[in-house]
C-alpha cells in the first residue's frame, strides 16, 4: 500500500523509524489515540455512538484519521531498509498488517489504500523484498478517487500500482503476492483482515461485512479474540438463517410447483371429463335432432292434413250456410203455402160437411189432406163423427182407429246427453223452484216444466236432430189438455177462444223441432196426426199478440231451427217466459212479461282442425212481451249470464260458453279482442286503435260482435290491468272507450257491459285521488268525460243495505264501491238482518218503470263488484227507493 497523499508523492512530514523499535512506539502511540477515541463505549454500533451524545462530526473524524495511519504506514514499510533480522520484520510486517486494516475503516480513504502494506526490503539484502520502494505512485484516476462505502471494503479489488524504486527500477505493484508469502504469513494476514472486518460490523452493524462459505469456515479456524469470536458467531448465525430461508423459500416453491402441477393435473382430469361429456352431449344432440327432424316431418305431415281437414270443413260450412239459406227460404214457402192449404181444405171439409162435394172428387194428396184434418177435429171433439156423411165416416175410420192417444214415455222425452255432453234442464232457483210443478212432463223429443202461479210452463226442453226431421202437415186440430195434470194448473182453453183472438197460442215446443225419430215415420197422414197429438196440447203454449208472434217469436225460432250452427245436426233448444213477480193479468190472462230461447250445439274437433273433446256453440236471446221492432238477432241476442239474471235459472256451465264461443274458427270480432292487449305496445298501438274505430264504426257487423270488443276493452281498463300496463298503454284504453259509441251503453243487452266500466272507471277516478295514482293529467280529462258518458251521476233512488252472513266492514266496503257510482246509500245505511241470509237481490217497487231499470243498473253494478245480484219486484217497496238484500 502506498504512503504517498492523494497527489502521488511521498512527503515526510517528521523522521523515518529505523528501527522495530520506533515502530513499535508509533503503533503504542496509536493505539493510544484509539482508546481514548474509544472512550464512550468501544463496544457501541456506530449508530449507537450517535445516540449516546457522539455528534456525527466526531464519528467522522476518528482518531486516528485515514491521514495519520497512512503517515504511519508509509514510515514503517521503510523502516524495512534497516531491520535485518527476520523475526523483527515479521513483527513489523504483523504491525503493517494491523494498520493497513485499520486504514481501510476510515473515512476518506482511496483506491490506494485498499492493498496492505509490505514491509520495505533490507537494504543489505535478503528479506522479504529484494528491492527497497522508496515511493508508491498509483496512477492519477486511482490514487485521487476517494472511497465513500464502506460496505465496498470487504470486496474491493485494489487497482493496478507502480512501485518505484530508488534507483527508479519498477518491481511490479509494489506489493508482496500470496504466493511470495509463507503459510505462517497468509495465516496472520487474513486473521488481521478477518479483525478488520469484524470491527467494521461491529462499528456499523452492518449485515455485509458478515462472512460466507469458506472464509466463514477458514475464519473459525483461526485463533480468536473476543472481537473475532463474536464477528464468526453472528456470521454463522446469519449463514444458517439464511440456509433457513433458503429452504423455506425452496420448500415454498416446491410446494408452489407442487399445487401448480396439482391444479394442472385437476384441470386435466375435468377436461377430459368435460370432453367426454361434450361428447356424450354431442351424441344425444345428434339423436335428439334426428328424432326433431322427424317430428318434424310429422308435424308437417298433420299440419298439412289439419290444413286439408280445415279447408274441407269451410267447404262444408259454406255449404251447410248455403243449405241453412235455403231450408229457411223454404220453410218461409213452405209455411206460406200451408197457410194457403189449409184454408183451402178448412172450405173443402165445410162443402164435405154440408155433403155438396164428394170426398172421391178429391185428388189423392187433397184427400189425404182434408182427411187428416177431419181426423184432428175428431180427436179434439170439435166434430162428431156421427154428424159426418157416411163416406166421410168410412174414409176416417182407418185414421182414427190408429193407436196415436197414448201419452209418450218419460224415455222418450228430453235426453240431456243428445249433443255428445250432457247439458243438463236448467236448475230452478227461489220463488221459481217453489213455483214449479215436482217432475217435468215429457213428451217426444222434449219436456215441459211447468209453473203454478201462472198455469204457464217455466220453460221447454227440446231435442232437434236436423238430420232426421221431416216436414209434416200441420193438421187445424184444435188444442187439448194434458190429462196428466189437473186443467186449473195448465192455461185456459178459453184464453185463446176469445171472440177478439187477441191472444194466440204460441209453442215453447215448435212441431218442426220434434218432428224427427221413429214416432213420425212411415204413413205420412198418421205421422202428422200423430205430431199434432203430441204438440197441440195447453201446457206446451204461452200467450202472444199476433203481432208479437209473425214478426218476434216465429223469426226467432226459424232462425234457430236453421241458422244456429248450420254445422251442427244435433241442437238441443231451451225456450221459456218470465213474468214479474207481481204481474197482473191482462183480462184475465197472465201474459209474460217477455219471451226468451237458448240454443246449444257442439262443434266437432274435425271441424276445429283438432283433436280435443268438442266445445260448445251458445245462443240466446230474450225478447220483452212489448218489443215493436222485427226479429233481430243481434238486438235481441243476450249473454247467458245476463239470461240467468233475468229468469232466476241456472243454467250451469253453459254460462262459461256464452258470447266467448262464437264457433269453430272465431270471429273478426274475437280475433280483435285478443290482440288489444297491444294497445299497449310502441309499435302496433295505432293500427289497434285504427282497426277499433272501424270495427265499432262498421254497419254491417252485428252488435253482439261488437259487444265482444268493448267487453275486452273494458277488462283491461280494470284498475289491475291498467296499473299494469305503459302511461302510453292507459291513455290508449282510455281513448279507446271513449271511441265507443253513446248509443252502445244505453242498450238493454249491454247492461253487463256498461257496469263493468262504470266500475273500472269508478275505480280510476278513486285511485287518481290518492298519493300514489297512476293517473296523469290527460287521463283525467278523459275519466272525467267517461264519467259522465256513463252517468256515474248522483241517482234519484235511496238505496237501503240489509245484509247478512258478511262481516260488516265487507258490507261497508260494498256500500263504499256503490257510492262511488252515484248511488244514494245514506251513512250509515247498512244494516245486519237475519232475513236477507241466503238472498242477493235488488228489490225495487213494479210500478214504478224507473225503479226497475234502476235497480236492474244497481244489480249490475254489484255483480261487477264481485256480488252477483238480481233484480226483484217487491211491491212493499215505495217509490224511488231501493233495498239492496246480501249475504255470503
Amino acid at each position: 500500500m502506498s504512503d504517498e497523499t492523494a497527489t502521488g508523492a511521498e512527503t515526510e512530514t517528521s523522521a523515518d523509524f529505523i528501527s522495530l523499535s520506533d515502530i513499535r512506539i508509533a503503533h503504542l502511540e496509536l493505539m493510544r489515540m484509539a482508546s481514548a477515541n474509544e472512550a464512550v463505549d468501544p463496544s457501541m454500533k456506530r449508530s449507537d455512538k450517535a445516540g449516546a451524545g457522539t455528534t456525527e462530526a466526531s464519528i467522522d473524524n476518528t482518531v486516528p484519521d485515514a491521514r495519520t495511519i497512512r503517515d504511519f504506514l508509509a514510515k514503517a514499510r521503510r523502516a524495512g531498509s534497516t531491520i535485518e533480522r527476520e523475526s523483527d520484520r515479521r513483527a513489523a510486517q504483523r504491525i503493517l498488517d494491523y494498520w493497513s486494516a485499520e486504514l481501510v475503516t476510515r473515512p476518506g480513504i482511496t483506491s490506494a489504500d485498499i492493498s496492505p502494506v509490505r514491509l520495505a526490503a533490507f537494504a543489505g539484502g535478503g528479506g522479504l523484498e529484494t528491492a527497497e520502494p522508496v515511493a508508491v505512485a498509483a496512477d492519477d484516476e486511482s490514487a485521487s478517487r476517494e472511497i465513500t462505502d464502506s460496505g465496498a471494503i470487504a470486496i474491493a479489488v485494489p487497482e493496478s500500482v507502480v512501485v518505484t524504486t530508488k534507483d527508479g527500477a519498477v518491481s511490479g505493484d509494489g506489493f508482496a503476492s500470496d504466493d511470495e508469502l509463507s503459510s505462517d504469513e497468509l495465516t496472520e494476514r487474513f486473521r488481521i483482515r478477518v479483525a478488520a472486518q469484524a470491527r467494521q460490523w461491529k462499528n456499523t452493524g452492518y449485515p455485509g461485512y458478515l462472512l460466507r462459505g469458506e472464509a466463514l469456515k477458514e475464519a473459525a479456524e483461526l485463533p480468536q479474540g473476543p472481537d473475532i469470536a463474536e464477528f464468526v458467531e453472528a456470521s454463522a448465525k446469519a449463514e444458517t438463517d439464511s440456509q433457513k430461508q433458503r429452504d423455506r423459500s425452496k420448500n415454498l416453491l416446491i410446494a408452489v410447483f407442487g399445487l401448480a402441477a396439482l391444479i394442472l393435473a385437476a384441470t386435466t382430469y375435468f377436461a377430459f371429463l368435460q370432453r367426454d361429456d361434450a361428447f356424450a352431449e354431442g351424441e344425444r344432440a345428434g339423436r335428439k335432432a334426428v328424432q326433431i327432424e322427424k317430428l318434424n316431418d310429422k308435424l308437417n305431415a298433420a299440419l298439412k292434413d289439419a290444413e286439408n281437414a280445415r279447408a274441407q270443413a269451410e267447404a262444408a260450412r259454406d255449404v251447410a250456410l248455403k243449405n241453412a239459406d235455403d231450408a229457411a227460404k223454404r220453410l218461409a214457402e213452405q209455411q206460406a203455402t200451408q197457410a194457403t192449404l189449409r184454408s183451402a181444405i178448412v172450405l173443402v171439409v165445410q162443402q164435405l160437411k154440408l155433403g155438396k162435394m164428394a170426398i172421391d172428387e178429391l185428388t189423392p194428396d187433397l184427400r189425404q189432406a182434408v182427411l187428416v184434418e177431419l181426423a184432428g177435429q175428431v180427436k179434439n171433439g170439435e166434430v162428431s163423427i156421427s154428424q159426418l156423411p157416411v163416406p166421410l165416416q168410412s174414409a176416417l175410420e182407418p185414421l182414427l182407429g190408429q193407436a196415436i192417444d197414448k201419452q209418450p214415455s218419460s224415455s222418450t222425452g228430453y235426453k240431456v246427453d243428445f249433443i255428445q255432453a250432457k247439458i243438463g234442464l236448467p236448475r230452478l232457483t227461489g220463488d221459481l223452484a217453489r213455483d214449479a210443478s215436482a217432475t217435468p212432463l215429457d213428451y217426444i223429443n222434449y219436456s215441459l216444466v211447468m209453473g203454478r202461479s201462472h198455469r204457464i210452463a217455466i220453460y221447454s226442453a227440446v231435442n232437434l236432430d236436423r238430420s232426421q226431421r221431416m216436414t209434416l202437415q200441420v193438421t187445424g186440430g184444435g188444442l187439448r189438455y194434458d190429462s196428466r195434470l189437473l186443467h186449473d194448473l195448465q192455461p185456459d182453453r178459453a184464453w185463446y177462444l176469445r171472440p177478439d183472438r187477441r191472444w194466440l197460442p204460441a209453442r215453447l215446443a215448435n212441431a218442426s223441432d220434434i218432428a224427427w225419430g221413429p214416432e213420425f215415420t212411415g204413413d205420412p197422414a198418421t205421422a202428422a196426426l200423430r205430431l199434432a197429438q203430441y204438440t197441440y196440447v195447453l201446457p206446451n203454449t204461452m200467450p202472444q199478440s199476433g203481432a208479437f208472434y209473425e214478426t218476434r217469436w216465429a223469426p226467432l225460432e226459424n232462425w234457430v231451427r236453421t241458422l244456429h250452427n248450420p254445422l251442427a245436426n244435433k241442437v238441443t233448444i231451451f225456450s221459456g217466459t218470465i213474468f214479474k213477480p207481481t204481474s197482473h193479468p191482462i183480462d184475465g190472462v197472465p201474459v209474460p212479461y217477455a219471451y226468451w230461447k237458448l240454443a246449444v250445439s257442439s262443434v266437432s274437433a274435425a271441424v276445429k282442425g283438432e283433436v280435443r273433446e268438442p266445445q260448445f256453440v251458445v245462443d240466446a236471446f230474450l225478447i220483452p212481451g212489448d218489443a215493436t221492432d222485427e226479429f233481430d238477432p243481434d238486438r235481441y241476442r243476450v249473454p247467458v249470464a245476463e239470461l240467468e239474471n233475468r229468469t232466476g235459472l241456472n243454467f250451469g256451465y253453459l254460462i262459461e260458453w256464452s258470447d266467448t264461443h262464437p264457433g269453430p274458427n272465431g270471429t273478426a270480432a274475437d280475433n280483435l279482442a285478443a290482440r288489444l292487449k297491444l294497445l299497449d305496445s310502441a309499435n302496433d298501438a295505432q293500427a289497434v286503435r285504427d282497426e277499433l274505430t272501424s270495427v265499432l264504426g262498421n254497419p254491417d257487423l252485428p252488435v253482439s260482435e261488437k259487444r265482444k270488443v268493448v267487453a275486452a276493452l273494458v277488462g283491461m281498463a280494470g284498475l289491475q290491468s291498467m296499473t299494469g300496463l305503459t302511461q302510453a298503454g292507459r291513455s290508449n284504453v282510455l281513448d279507446a272507450l271513449l271511441g265507443v259509441p253513446t248509443e252502445f251503453w244505453a242498450r238493454p243487452d249491454w247492461v253487463p257491459v256498461f257496469a263493468g266500466a262504470r266500475r273500472a272507471v269508478a275505480d280510476l277516478i278513486v285511485s287518481a285521488a290518492g298519493p300514489q295514482t297512476i293517473i296523469g293529467d290527460q287521463d283525467r280529462n278523459a275519466l272525467n268525460t267517461l264519467k259522465e258518458r256513463l252517468h256515474i251521476q248522483p241517482s234519484t233512488q235511496t238505496v237501503y243495505v240489509q245484509f247478512a252472513g258478511m262481516a260488516r266492514e265487507d258490507a261497508e266496503a260494498l256500500s263504499a264501491k256503490m257510492r262511488a257510482l252515484g248511488w244514494g246509500i245514506p251513512k250509515p245505511g247498512e244494516e245486519r238482518v237475519a232475513a236477507a241470509a241466503g238472498k242477493n237481490e235488488v228489490r225495487y217497487n213494479p210500478d214504478v218503470d224507473a225503479d226497475r231499470r234502476a235497480a236492474e243498473l244497481l244489480a249490475a253494478d254489484l255483480t261487477a263488484a264481485g256480488q252477483k245480484v238480481t233484480a226483484q219486484a217487491v211491491p212493499v217497496i215505495g217509490a224511488n227507493t231501493l233495498e239492496i238484500w246480501i249475504s255470503i
